[in-house]
């Protein structure tokens, strides 16, 4: 049974309703953290227009809000070639990070399953996703 929609307490709290509002993503429903991630902080967000993945870039090294739209690009190409992936929502603006009090977010759709890590795959899974 998912949590009412209480975010974690400060100073990690996303600011849910500024963000839903920029992805025209309804109102939170539930939001859950998850655990897993290396450098970044996740929540799996259920609002009244869906289930949706929220990524807090968090760490000084990764966050910069151009690299991480560069990056938003390439996991684009990779999915119009096919290749499983998530990429981010595009918000009101068009742009696919949003930066709320200085801080970088992007809203992904929520895939069910579980995440895999890189050694997790078997050879023959690296080659089909290489190829």
């Amino acid at each position: 049974m998912p949590r009412p929609c209480v975010p974690p307490p400060a100073p990690h709290a996303p600011p849910l309703s500024a963000l839903l509002r920029q992805y025209a993503a309804g109102s939170a429903l539930t939001c859950e953290p998850v655990d897993q991630g290396l450098l970044n902080r996740g929540y799996r967000l259920c609002t009244t227009r869906g289930r949706y993945f929220l990524k807090h870039h968090f760490d000084p090294d990764t966050a910069d809000p151009a690299a991480i739209a560069r990056q938003h690009r390439a996991t684009q190409r990779l999915a119009d070639l096919g290749v499983p992936v998530a990429p981010a929502l595009a918000g009101r603006d068009g742009r696919t990070v949003a930066v709320i009090g200085g801080h970088a977010y992007a809203l992904h759709p929520w895939i069910d399953g579980r995440h895999r890590h890189g050694g997790q795959l078997t050879t023959g899974q690296c080659r089909r996703l290489g190829a």
